[in-house]
């Protein structure tokens, strides 16, 4: 039986990136909390990429994400807005070139799955504890204290800020109190059943490649659509210029919930090939939904004392690499590796730094990257060869194994 003594460990945030550092963390034997804002009886979201980079740190963990539903991606196919066919590309989509395969997922099944890993019976290590429901109102990194809006607080041996874009407890880091910014891009979001696309003589040509991501591009407008929850619905996001739905996001801050018109979409993209509409036309009314795409300017650091942040309270993600949720899974397992069990808690603030030596610069130059890819349209020769050194270096990464080894030469450094 070990004596070694778990960290407290307290999240703010229960989304993707949270829950991975809870499981991780979980695993690796310390105690955790995680206080949510929500109450999660809403949860949105349609689908998101599961790079090889982020595969791998959630096999890690124990979840084949294959096994809830989750479609390997098998290659892209461009196409213009007239509907003529331009290319295909597969970006070496395989398991075999990048140790991990390429997987696209229903969020809230990956949602759902991550919070019974980190809080359900099964598993190694205790249970963390959800707290649903809690806004935070500020952060200490002086004492690791959370203060909540409805006036309680708590005291652990260190926080987690996963709280979002539109975080609080990345103001308590020394110029973090930074502001999200329209990125001038939105994006609806719907889902479609893949057997609808099939049935109709217009679409069908569209969903014949299982496993493939399709696009349709003119000028500043883009259409998304991938396949997920085994292949039986497909996602659409429609990237345009923020201006142009603007009057949907009045009172929306960004939020997922903010619900879509249908006509005005349609409106937005009239200049593309019908067969393009009639994909749009099956978005249903109840279900779809607009956000303005919000971008942050580069923080100054990710931790402060015995506070860290994560995921998009960090380092937010324009959505042209697929990358946002990797990111944030990353940072999970970095957060673990650097702590792990009998990590003394007079030394949180040093791992926590050691936590953004490991974290920043490769957060930060995906974050640029995805800007770039957004600003292109892919037309030229130097364009595809950016892209495709951008892939190598998202892709051809285990977190993992790089943050073990910063803590092996930190340890060695420090004469442990």
């Amino acid at each position: 039986m070990t004596t070694e003594t778990p960290l407290h460990v307290l999240i703010a945030g229960g989304g993707i990136g949270g829950l991975t550092a809870a499981i991780a963390l979980r695993q690796a034997g310390h105690d955790v909390e995680i206080f949510e804002q929500s109450s999660f009886s809403h949860e949105t979201g349609a689908a998101v990429h599961l790079a090889p980079n982020s595969n791998g740190v959630l096999r890690r963990l124990g979840l084949k994400v294959e096994d809830i539903g989750a479609v390997e991606c098998l290659g892209n196919d461009d196409y213009s807005a007239e509907g003529e066919f331009l290319e295909s590309n597969d970006y070496g989509c395989s398991e075999e070139t990048w140790g991990h395969p390429w997987h696209l997922v229903h969020r809230v099944a990956l949602h759902i799955t991550l919070r019974r890993m980190a809080t359900g019976p099964e598993g190694q290590g205790q249970p963390a504890q959800l707290h649903l429901g809690k806004r935070i109102k500020y952060a200490d990194p002086d004492s690791a204290r959370l203060i909540f809006q409805d006036g309680t607080e708590i005291q652990g041996d260190l926080v987690l800020g996963a709280d979002g874009v539109h975080s609080h407890t990345r103001k308590s880091i020394p110029g973090g109190d930074l502001t999200p910014f329209d990125s001038g891009k939105s994006a609806y979001r719907f889902l479609v059943p893949t057997s609808q696309l099939a049935a109709n003589p217009v679409t069908a040509q569209y969903v014949s490649k299982p496993g493939h991501e399709v696009m349709w591009t003119k000028g500043s407008k883009k259409i998304v659509m991938y396949p997920c929850k085994g292949g039986s619905l497909m996602n659409f996001v429609v990237l345009h210029p923020s201006h142009e739905s603007a009057h949907e996001l009045a009172d929306s801050s960004g939020a997922y919930q903010a619900t879509g018109n249908k006509d005005k979409m349609i409106q937005i993209f009239s200049e593309f090939a019908p067969s393009v509409i009639e994909l749009l036309r099956m978005a249903d009314d109840q279900s779809l939904k607009v956000w303005n795409l919000l971008d942050l300017e580069k923080m100054p650091a990710f931790v402060h004392k015995k506070l860290a942040v994560l995921g998009d309270a960090a380092h937010p993600f324009l959505p042209y690499q697929g990358q946002g949720a990797g990111q944030a899974i990353e940072d999970g397992i970095s957060l673990a590796t650097v702590l792990p069990l009998g990590t003394p808690k007079a030394a949180i603030p040093e791992r926590l730094q050691l936590y953004e030596k490991c974290r920043y610069e490769r957060a930060n130059t995906i974050q640029s990257n995805t800007r770039i890819t957004g600003e292109g349209g892919g037309a030229s020769s130097a364009d595809e060869t950016n892209f495709m050194n951008f892939i190598d270096y998202n892709f051809r990464h285990d977190e993992f194994v790089h943050s073990t080894e910063q803590l092996r030469k930190h340890l060695a450094s420090v004469g442990k």
